[in-house]
């Protein structure tokens, strides 16, 4: 499973989208998908999907 794949898992278990993860870190919900398109998934997100499924004991 890719970074991308593996993001949109967390934000299915959090019933979020774009705008709400837009709210949580303070910038628009374009730049959001933006950042996430990029080639290089950001390091800041690959922490939060990292503590996301070590608290939920999800191993791929």
């Amino acid at each position: 499973m890719d970074w991308k794949e593996r993001y949109d898992r967390m934000k299915n278990h959090y019933h979020w989208t774009d705008i709400n993860v837009a709210e949580i870190i303070g910038n628009t919900p374009g730049s959001v998908r933006t950042v996430l398109n990029r080639e290089d998934f950001p390091r800041w997100i690959r922490l939060a999907i990292v503590v996301f499924e070590r608290e939920n004991k999800i191993i791929d």
